[in-house]
């Protein structure tokens, strides 16, 4: 069991002259803002995240403060997605730190031809697949959810109160070539707007007020307060995404296995086993305390830290019976108010910031928080007292 004794490093996307959403790195924002409440002190290469335009930044620049002086060293997916070379010396024989990669590649891409990702102590992969073999030092890891979509969720109205349909708003919905949004397109969504009225709509106006515009900005586009009201208005989502591949293939990121990716899309094929399944919309949807539809999690081999439960958390959908879903909520239409209030404490209670930040601290062997206070210039020390975001779970 190691102790957390130094304070933690981010290396953060340190380029210049580049839009600002294009340096989204949100699982990372996720982690400062659970060891901000953690009282764990952090620090990084470069400053990154204001949570309002006049507020400082969550993540900051200490000139004094190396990752030599820090217990745990932290960088994310886009150090290989725009090719930056990795920080100089982050493997040298003689460091004190643990290494992890956060790696939210949307693609397949596991990077395990390439040495130093056996280098790296952990690895924690959204879009974990069980049925595949990463590496030995990857981990199932996912998006969760930051402050910026908890606030705009904090009230939510009571089930009772909500447009009884199925939301359908995926950004590139006409474009898309998601294999698992096509073929439940077709064959699921045609079943379920029998019992659950479609409400398409895919909101693209930019926020005029500064707060929204800001943090629309920062997140590539992604912030809208009226989808998340729209969340908050609606009975249920859909958030099916990913790419059915091969089974045969146990290395996602390897030739072969994406050669089969793109046969398995283009010729309408599924399988048991999907990739780039995780999204914002699956945890957004659960916070919002509206009924998730995702495949089902067990059957096609996701992985998460916490895995939910399906028709008590969410509804997966298996699609070699797709009635029988059908079925159950049109015989059981109750069970929709039961899911997604079930679904929002499960996510509230597991993946926000703090509960993300000390789940972080366990997997990579940090049990115990009881150390020494380190000054961090106003944010925090380390200590052992754990705060909840202070979000309501109920409808």
């Amino acid at each position: 069991m190691r102790q957390l004794t130094a304070p933690i490093y981010f290396y953060c996307d340190p380029r210049e002259g580049v839009p600002e959403g294009n340096k989204l790195q949100h699982c990372l924002v996720c982690l400062a803002e659970g060891f901000r409440e953690l009282g764990i002190p952090f620090f990084s290469n470069v400053n990154y995240w204001q949570e309002s335009p006049e507020q400082r930044y969550l993540i900051r620049h200490n000139p004094d403060i190396t990752p030599n002086d820090c217990s745990v060293v932290i960088l994310s997916n886009n150090w290989y997605t725009v090719n930056l070379p990795l920080p100089r010396n982050l493997f040298h024989p003689s460091r004190k730190y643990l290494t992890v990669y956060i790696d939210t590649e949307d693609g397949d891409r596991t990077y395990i031809d390439r040495p130093e990702f056996k280098q790296f102590d952990f690895i924690l992969r959204n879009h974990f697949n069980k049925h595949f073999h990463y590496g030995d030092n990857f981990y199932p890891w996912p998006f969760g959810l930051t402050y910026r979509i908890l606030r705009e969720l904090e009230q939510v109205p009571n089930f009772q109160d909500r447009n009884k349909h199925l939301l359908i708003n995926y950004r590139h919905w006409q474009t898309n070539t998601h294999s698992v949004r096509q073929m439940t397109g077709s064959q699921v969504i045609p079943h379920l707007a029998k019992i659950l009225p479609i409400y398409n709509y895919i909101d693209s106006e930019k926020p005029v007020d500064d707060y929204n515009y800001h943090h629309w900005k920062q997140s590539g586009g992604r912030h809208y307060p009226s989808y998340y009201e729209r969340l908050k208005n609606s009975a249920a989502c859909a958030a099916f995404g990913g790419f059915f591949i091969p089974t045969w293939f146990k290395h996602p990121g390897s030739f072969a296995s994406r050669i089969g990716k793109r046969v398995f899309t283009e010729l309408k094929l599924k399988s048991n086993t999907a990739v780039q399944w995780d999204s914002w919309r699956f945890w957004e949807s659960l916070a919002a305390g509206c009924v998730t539809l995702h495949i089902d999690f067990e059957k096609y081999g996701f992985a998460l830290p916490t895995m939910p439960k399906n028709w008590q958390h969410y509804i997966g959908i298996d699609l070699d019976n797709v009635q029988e879903a059908v079925d159950r909520i049109a015989a059981q239409p109750e069970i929709l108010e039961e899911i997604g209030t079930a679904g929002r404490r499960w996510a509230l209670e597991h993946y926000s910031p703090v509960p993300m930040a000390i789940a972080f601290l366990k997997t990579i062997g940090y049990h115990d928080l009881q150390c020494a206070s380190t000054s961090n210039n106003g944010q925090g020390s380390l200590k052992s007292s754990r705060t909840t975001s202070g979000l309501s779970t109920q409808n």
